[in-house]
């Protein structure tokens, strides 16, 4: 059969974008397709941590970050209870500094890093169903644009459209872990806030905290059980401030000498799952395959880190099919393996049970499991981009 595609990707954030790129530069022949306009926001925590600027600065997109104005984060401050453990980024794996860009800028950069390496993006393309052959294999997406409807074939099928992924049900990827949604978020973005960096505070019953972004602004969150998120429905702006000031008053005095420059923006609580990463002609990548509860400020890195696994998986299954399914297996393998001790501690911590040196201890077992995330991704074979007459073989 030949087909329209060698793969297409569903979905074009962080984790598609990041997948398509991966795969265009090693020659493949790659369609993105995404329902939104882009470029648009979404829901965030916006920090990226050291796997994913390791991740972008690795891919050559970095630079872009850094042009559009993201304020470097050269300081994390940990809270946990009254403590404040303020230190320095240290320079690991060849990474001194963090960034939380906006969304619409890093979803641009790698949108566009994947158009550069020649994948077809179309936005305003929202899948309706999926192609299979007789055996049941995918093989391809039905879209549905403002001109139609369209079938669209495809050796490969990714699914990377996010938590409430369209190709995982169509799939019917299973569970292979779970946790119920256990913490309600809300976040803003203020002026004239000064943070020094990353500001983590654990807080009985609160985590709250600051990620300075671009503009000059900087995203004040805060989280608590999601029981109580119906406190927020009557008076939004008097429950931030008074989760805030749980928070420690002076969290709450530095957010209070700046102002409020947009709306609320969260979740009413994430329900965590670890999926089956891979089928016959399908795979999941970023949230479509693991979302874990956004307390760790990970998902970003994750899908960062994920997007490469998956590329590679894929890249060996389209270029040997005998070596299609130990490839796609040790993608999983390695993906859950990463993700466990995060995804464990990220749902204990979502569920506010936790003393503040319990907190303490959590965070430095995450800690730990991203130092292994380094590892894990600087010990990978070189994997270069080629000729594309030399894909699909």
């Amino acid at each position: 059969m030949k087909y329209d595609y060698d793969v297409i990707i569903v979905g074009s954030r962080v984790a598609g974008a990041s997948t398509a790129m991966l795969l265009a530069r090693r020659g493949h022949r790659v369609l993105v397709v995404d329902r939104a306009s882009m470029p648009s926001d979404t829901v965030s925590t916006h920090a990226v941590l050291r796997t994913g600027v390791l991740q972008l600065s690795r891919w050559g997109v970095l630079d872009r970050i850094i042009e559009a104005g993201t304020p470097p984060v050269r300081q994390i401050t940990l809270g946990f209870g009254d403590d404040r453990i303020p230190f320095e980024v240290k320079s690991d794996y060849g990474i001194d500094t963090l960034y939380a860009p906006r969304r619409y800028i890093l979803d641009s950069a790698l949108t566009d890093a994947a158009r550069e390496a020649g994948a077809d993006v179309r936005h305003r393309t929202g899948v309706t169903d999926l192609v299979r052959d007789e055996n049941g294999r995918v093989e391809g997406v039905s879209v549905r644009t403002d001109g139609g409807r369209e079938s669209i074939t495809a050796r490969f099928v990714i699914g990377a459209d996010g938590y409430n992924s369209r190709v995982a049900a169509l799939v019917g990827a299973p569970a292979r872990a779970h946790h119920k949604p256990h913490n309600a978020v809300h976040y803003a973005y203020y002026d004239g806030v000064e943070a020094k960096g990353f500001w983590f505070q654990f807080t009985p019953g609160v985590n709250a905290g600051l990620v300075p972004t671009n503009d000059g602004q900087c995203l004040v969150f805060v989280g608590r059980p999601a029981q109580l998120r119906h406190r927020f429905i009557d008076d939004p702006d008097g429950e931030f401030q008074r989760l805030l000031r749980v928070g420690g008053d002076d969290l709450l005095g530095v957010v209070a000498a700046g102002r409020r420059a947009s709306g609320f923006r969260g979740t009413k609580g994430l329900e965590g799952f670890i999926r089956q990463a891979w089928g016959p002609g399908w795979a999941l990548v970023g949230d479509a395959g693991y979302t874990k509860d956004p307390i760790s400020a990970h998902g970003i890195s994750d899908s960062l880190r994920d997007a490469e696994l998956c590329a590679r998986a894929v890249d060996a299954a389209l270029c040997d099919r005998e070596e299609a399914e130990n490839a796609m297996s040790r993608y999983q393998t390695l993906r859950d393996m990463l993700s466990r001790r995060i995804f464990a501690e990220s749902g204990m911590l979502a569920r506010f049970e936790w003393t503040a040196p319990e907190a303490s201890r959590r965070m430095r077992v995450i800690s730990s499991e991203v130092r292994a995330e380094c590892e894990a991704i600087l010990e990978l074979p070189e994997w270069s981009p080629v000729d594309s007459t030399m894909a699909g073989v």
